[in-house]
């Protein structure tokens, strides 16, 4: 009741001709499917068919690369619609062309990836022993080392402080890793299980300093039912090792991103459902706690597919429309592509750019 109420982020600065900057490409809620024409479980009929508005987001990505190069491109979360193989496998595919883009692609879970128990059918239940969920958990691991093992590093938690790469994590559990995905017995997920828990944040450390470093956090609530499956948590675990992550960087800024929103925005929505249930359980809490580090963060999720700049507790939050799964096939879309920069008020927040997607082509026969 006390905590700042969120509003309408003002405070926009430009960075001077001669400051450092960062360039982020912001993007979320790509919800890849496995199939030419398969529909999507938030936009059913009506929605895109396909992962056409992906690649083509793609394509705009690299000509905004090529214009003026791009410092990260941030997925946060949902990069598939229901955390099957075969929709990792299109979302890899069609990042394949874009061998300039991919080391820069920095992605993390969203509910989508790790707890829709079966898209076709929301009462479905996993039950806590059952190895599908770990299964999902691995995909989304392993999707991340392939993008990004050598460049994130984890806390060492008996230590407090940051330790090794994520893929050095990685190849410590590979046999347990692959004994697991070739049985996917009940026996085998406990390693899964110990290490989707102990790879978040995962931390970009800031190349200098005082420069700018990226903390992934997860945000998914632990769930078995496709009806809880949006509910988001962040973990006390992880707001410590957050914590040991700047005193190991005191003069350094830092993107926060996780995938659910942490508060509930100042604007109007079509249903009750789109005004609560689907923010962090203890977004409040989350938000008091980053408060301290208010001029050295701003926070980046996606989840609701909602285009919202603002800021709570002096704190900026961007939230990323989704460029795939808003409108249909005829019509196009749109991300953001945000410039940071710090000067003597702390990490400053230019106007962003608005990236528009046009709508794919039809195919002619």
């Amino acid at each position: 009741a006390t905590m700042a109420q969120p509003r309408g982020f003002t405070g926009f600065r430009p960075a001077p001709d001669e400051a450092p900057r960062w360039r982020v490409a912001h993007l979320s809620d790509i919800h890849c499917v496995g199939e030419r024409y398969g529909f999507r479980i938030e936009s059913g009929r009506v929605g895109p068919r396909g992962n056409d508005k992906f690649k083509a987001t793609l394509e705009r990505l690299r000509a905004v690369h090529a214009a003026r190069p791009l410092d990260a491109i941030l997925i946060t979360g949902d990069m598939t619609d229901a955390g099957i193989s075969t929709e990792w496998a299109e979302f890899f595919d069609a990042l394949e062309p874009f061998a300039e883009l991919v080391p820069l692609v920095t992605i993390l879970p969203g509910n989508h990836d790790v707890n829709v128990v079966d898209r076709n059918n929301p009462a479905r239940m996993d039950l806590p022993t059952s190895p599908n969920k770990r299964l999902r958990q691995l995909r989304t691991l392993s999707a991340m080392e392939a993008l990004q093992g050598d460049r994130y590093r984890l806390v060492d938690r008996a230590n407090n402080r940051l330790g090794g790469t994520f893929r050095e994590a990685m190849e410590r559990q590979r046999g347990s890793i692959e004994a697991f995905a070739d049985r996917a017995s009940r026996r085998a997920w406990r390693p899964v299980s110990d290490i989707w828990q102990t790879s978040f944040p995962m931390v970009q450390p800031p190349s200098r300093p005082e420069g700018l470093g990226i903390i992934v956090l997860n945000s998914n609530a632990e769930t078995h039912f496709s009806f809880t499956n949006a509910l988001g948590m962040v973990s006390l675990e992880q707001a410590r090792a957050m914590d040991a992550v700047k005193a190991d960087y005191p003069q350094a800024s830092w993107l926060v991103a996780l995938h659910h929103h942490v508060v509930e925005y100042p604007q109007p929505a079509n249903a009750l459902s789109e005004r609560i249930g689907t923010a962090l359980i203890n977004g409040s809490w989350f938000v008091r706690r980053l408060q301290r580090f208010a001029g050295r963060v701003v926070i980046l999720h996606g989840h609701r597919h909602v285009d919202w700049i603002g800021e709570s507790g002096g704190m900026p939050i961007l939230s990323a429309p989704s460029p795939v799964m808003e409108g249909t096939n005829a019509k196009g879309s749109y991300f953001y592509v945000h410039t940071l920069h710090v000067d003597g008020k702390g990490l400053a927040l230019a106007r962003p750019e608005r990236i528009l997607v046009a709508a794919p082509e039809p195919e002619t026969a």
